[in-house]
Formats: structure tokens, C-alpha cells, sequence
């Protein structure tokens, strides 16, 4: 398989799985770990803490400064592509963007509004599939500098 088909391949799983499946991080993350044979069912039960957009928390400055020394490179390379595309790394200001609005994830009548708006039809799944799709792509940009 071809670098391309594998990232069109990994894009294509995401969008499903966030279909599916609504938790945006962890599927952002199983496809990664399908085809790059990574599986770990405690890392993708971990990642449901990154729902919402990094737990629901905006990093104040000097916070994302500590973040950004501890996990490199890559993190702020991902984190560049969603504020490229989104503007913001924080899932309400990706929601604000996609919707106009953002939405209470705890909220039962916020959460059906956001599904009768296209949000686990089509907009929350080209988030996801974008988002596998980028961190594959610095997946293989790693691999190809060994």
C-alpha cells in the first residue's frame, strides 16, 4: 500500500468510526493503531480523556510551554495543523467554526442538537479523519528521516 492509499486509508476509517462512535480521540486514534499495527486497548481506553478537545481545558501560555517541551516536536506540529485548518486546538472553538455554536458535551439536549446539525453525520467525523490523517502523515515524515 502506498503512502497515499494508507493516509486516504486511515482518513476514510476515522470519519467512520467518529460516525459510529462519537469519541473523537479515540477514533482519531484506532485507525492509527490498526495500520501502523500499534494496538493497545489501555492507550485507546486513555485516550477518552482527550475527548472535547485536550479535556476540555484551554492551555493558558505558559502551561502550553511546559506541554509543548515534554512531548516535542510532533505534538506542536499536530497542534499547528488544527490552527491552521480550525483555528484552535480547543474542541468549542472547532465547534464554534463548524456549527456557529458550540455545545455542552454533557448536556442531553445539546448533544441532540449537535447530531440533528450534521454533527456525527459529517462534521465531527472530517475533524476526526483529518486529525488521523495529520498524525499519520507525521508518522511517516518520522519513519522517513531513519
Amino acid at each position: 500500500m502506498s503512502d497515499k492509499e494508507l493516509l486516504e486509508d486511515i482518513e476514510k476509517r476515522a470519519f467512520k468510526y467518529s460516525q459510529e462512535y462519537k469519541a473523537c480521540s479515540q477514533c482519531t486514534l484506532l485507525p492509527i493503531q490498526e495500520m501502523f499495527d500499534l494496538t493497545n486497548d489501555d492507550v485507546l481506553k486513555a485516550a477518552t480523556g482527550f475527548a472535547g478537545g485536550i479535556a476540555h481545558e484551554e492551555l493558558r501560555s505558559q502551561r502550553r510551554e511546559e506541554i509543548e517541551q515534554k512531548l516535542g516536536t510532533l505534538i506542536k506540529n499536530l497542534r499547528a495543523r488544527f490552527e491552521e485548518e480550525y483555528g484552535s486546538i480547543i474542541c468549542d472553538d472547532i465547534e464554534i467554526k463548524l456549527f456557529g455554536r458550540s455545545f455542552d458535551k454533557w448536556n442531553p439536549e445539546d448533544r441532540e442538537e449537535k447530531g440533528r446539525l450534521g454533527g456525527y453525520e459529517d462534521k465531527c467525523p472530517s475533524v476526526v479523519g483529518k486529525a488521523a490523517r495529520w498524525v499519520a502523515e507525521l508518522i511517516l515524515e518520522e519513519k522517513g528521516k531513519k
